[in-house]
């Protein structure tokens, strides 16, 4: 794999608190004014890979909760798709999902990501990056 980022190794590198909690309703938290990114002990290692790293986008765009919510969910919405351009190269991906035969599970367990940022990646690929995708699992080019 080409991709050697690691959310652990940038949550280190800050002076964020992290807790471990169990969550009713969600998987992870990022409270600004605290400093603080909460993680569910509950969750698999990629799905807790993908949170961490979901929850250091806010912390690195300076996020917080708003009274408005169309804020709140285009907030959570950039978080997931800066988390999954930043955790899933794509050349990575193609070669995950020529593999596994474009089997979405299969690519992210080898990705080490949730299925959820396997899917926003998907969602929100350049131009460039869907061009590749189409090479790579149609002619084998990669």
């Amino acid at each position: 794999m080409r991709n050697t980022y690691s959310p652990w190794a940038e949550l280190a590198a800050t002076d964020l608190t992290l807790e471990w909690r169990p969550m009713s309703g969600r998987l992870g938290e990022y409270v600004h004014h605290l400093g603080l990114i909460s993680l569910d002990p509950r969750m698999h290692r990629r799905q807790a890979r993908s949170v961490l790293c979901h929850e250091l986008r806010h912390h690195k765009a300076g996020d917080w909760l708003t009274p408005c919510e169309r804020v709140n969910l285009r907030q959570e919405q950039v978080a997931d798709t800066n988390a999954a351009r930043l955790l899933i190269d794509i050349r990575d991906l193609g070669e995950a999902l020529a593999f596994h035969d474009e089997h979405l599970s299969a690519t992210a367990v080898e990705l080490r990501v949730s299925d959820h940022l396997l899917r926003v990646r998907l969602k929100h690929l350049h131009a460039s990056e869907r061009h590749y995708l189409t090479r790579r699992l149609t002619d084998g080019v990669g």
